[in-house]
């Protein structure tokens, strides 16, 4: 199909700023074009002045919390290891393929919704482990989604489960057998993985980047210094874990000497202000980690799929932490770009430019005063991030059309979902106490 997307606000990341047009897009075979040649254009919408950004980046999901609404699980939790045990790790060892499968098509409808065409998950499923990574992927392909896939690697379910997540990382990442899916290598934490674990990890994965929650709970820390005397992130680097474009999650309870080492490692750090609210835990000031150039963005953490609304509370957050009002904008500008940044670091086009691979959104914002570079992020905090997502095409193809979605490819998932979710409910109440 070729498109014409005209009266719009084209929005273009360049270098440390944006590049704003109000200008014609045309999608001509799937690509993007501001000149066409005579093609016939088979649909033209008219955005009427709206905001066309590239696809939006989820930096760190976990897809299968989206079953979590409403489980029965055990309350209070006391502490954070009180939230794992009882909700988290009892949770993810009751997963089968059905639930993979169904928590995948749902987080797919939710993010193309929110504007999301590119999500780093990070997954890990107790009764499904072969085979899992590249059963998601195929989700993703399903519904013209990019990103990355991780298994959660860690000790506490014993030797032989550490083994098949290990190589289940690895066959994925190594035969990369879905186009735009690429594979990681995901730890858990720290406390989780002894020195043999990551001795190991760091033998058989060659450089491939990993994808590793850091200082969630100042447990984290506490840990590592009591045990290895030493810094979290000293840890990872002493096993040559720091790879080229690593995900490291969190980091809200880091040491200086631990900023120090990362200033110098081309990672990216991920907040997930969310979900460490929800869990009553430290949030990290971002401005720690942008203003020395370390690559900051954010993530949802399977809290939602919203990634505008995940920008907007890390700078809301940002200024109550610095007890600044006028502080935050930079740090928003730079969360923004190096969402991009690590679209682009995975070889995913952005979706805008001209030539690229369509992939864009167009909100339901209209700007009614004046609308600039010195405009944009006052625009972006307080007026997008608050809008709806009206269309999403990708690759050509049109994904959400006046806010409805256009595609349903697991429509007998959806369908089954009562009857998946209650089957987990029950194996999660019989999996409680195991941890």
């Amino acid at each position: 199909m070729n498109i014409k997307i005209s009266n719009g606000w084209i929005i273009t990341p360049v270098e440390e700023d944006f590049e704003l047009k109000q200008q014609n897009l045309f999608i001509i075979d799937g690509k993007v074009t501001f000149s066409p040649q005579d093609n016939t254009i088979n649909r033209e919408i008219d955005v009427e002045g709206r905001i066309i950004l590239p696809g939006l980046v989820n930096a760190h999901h976990h897809i299968y919390s989206t079953l979590s609404k409403g489980i029965p699980c055990q309350v209070p939790f006391n502490d954070f290891l009180g939230n794992l045990k009882q909700l988290w790790w009892t949770l993810d060892s009751s997963l089968n393929k059905d639930d993979m499968i169904l928590s995948t098509v749902l987080a797919m409808q939710d993010s193309i919704k929110h504007g999301v065409t590119t999500v780093f998950d990070h997954h890990i499923s107790g009764e499904f482990v072969e085979g899992s990574l590249e059963t998601m992927a195929r989700v993703f392909q399903a519904y013209n989604i990019c990103g990355s896939l991780a298994f959660e690697i860690s000790d506490r379910n014993g030797k032989d489960f550490f083994e098949r997540s290990l190589q289940e990382n690895i066959n994925f990442a190594e035969k990369n057998p879905v186009e735009d899916v690429k594979g990681m290598i995901g730890l858990h934490a720290s406390f989780t993985l002894s020195l043999k674990s990551l001795q190991r990890i760091s033998e058989t994965t060659s450089n491939v980047p990993i994808h590793v929650h850091v200082a969630e709970d100042v447990y984290d820390a506490i840990h590592c210094r009591k045990h290895y005397n030493m810094g979290l992130i000293e840890r990872f680097d002493s096993f040559d874990l720091l790879r080229d474009n690593s995900l490291l999650i969190h980091c809200s309870n880091l040491s200086e000497h631990d900023v120090e080492i990362l200033k110098n490692r081309n990672i990216f750090v991920v907040q997930a202000v969310d979900s460490n609210l929800n869990n009553a835990l430290n949030v990290g000031k971002i401005g720690t980690f942008i203003s020395p150039g370390i690559k900051t963005t954010t993530g949802t953490d399977g809290m939602t799929s919203s990634i505008l609304k995940a920008q907007k509370n890390s700078f809301l957050l940002h200024k109550f932490l610095q007890k600044d009002p006028d502080t935050g904008f930079s740090e928003m500008n730079a969360l923004i770009l190096n969402g991009y940044r690590l679209k682009e670091a995975y070889g995913f086009p952005l979706g805008i430019k001209d030539g690229e691979i369509s992939d864009l959104a167009v909100i339901d914002y209209i700007p009614q005063s004046q609308f600039d570079k010195n405009t944009f992020l006052g625009h972006y905090i307080y007026g997008i991030t608050e809008a709806r997502v009206k269309y999403v095409i990708k690759f050509g193809q049109i994904l959400l059309d006046d806010f409805k979605l256009t595609i349903n490819p697991y429509q007998e998932y959806t369908d089954r979902a009562e009857e998946i979710t209650s089957a987990l409910f029950k194996r999660f109440l019989k999996n409680k106490g195991k941890y």
